[in-house]
């Protein structure tokens, strides 16, 4: 069985190998898909992620945009009373849901406490696995996926 670690570089891989024109379609469709969500807490863009810019643009101005948190400990401090989904970044997903993220645990720490709230992995195509994902016990499912 292929480790977390080995995952990580497959899926890295697969992802930095998404085209220029792909990752624009996909950032264009991920905003329209996110229109009827109510009030959402997003995520920036960290490298070969998909470009969160031009939705948390549109959010922001149309006061939907909860936070986008910058560092961990602002993930924290989010009033979850006023989020209605949160947008999850991950390497990888399976078709279980489950997220494979850069080894921290920071999403999963978080998404224990907000289980009453709407959760969507967001990436490419191209990250979700075939074959489940490895776990660990204190590994927490997103309830849908979003891959454009």
């Amino acid at each position: 069985m292929i480790q977390k670690a080995e995952w990580r570089q497959i899926l890295l891989k697969r992802r930095k190998e998404v085209s220029a024109e792909r990752r624009t379609e996909a950032s264009l469709l991920l905003r329209e898909k996110v229109k009827p969500l109510g009030r959402i807490l997003s995520f920036t863009t960290i490298g070969s992620e998909v470009d969160t810019k031009p939705l948390n643009d549109h959010l922001l101005s149309e006061g939907r945009l909860k936070l986008v948190p910058y560092t961990v400990e602002s993930l924290f401090q989010v009033p979850l009373e006023e989020i209605d989904c949160i947008l999850v970044p991950g390497l990888g997903f399976d078709k279980e849901n489950y997220r494979l993220g850069y080894g921290k645990g920071f999403y999963d720490q978080f998404l224990a406490k907000a289980t009453h709230i709407l959760t969507i992995g967001v990436g490419f195509k191209e990250q979700l696995s075939e074959e489940p994902l490895p776990r660990d016990p204190w590994d927490i499912p997103v309830q849908e996926l979003l891959l454009v």
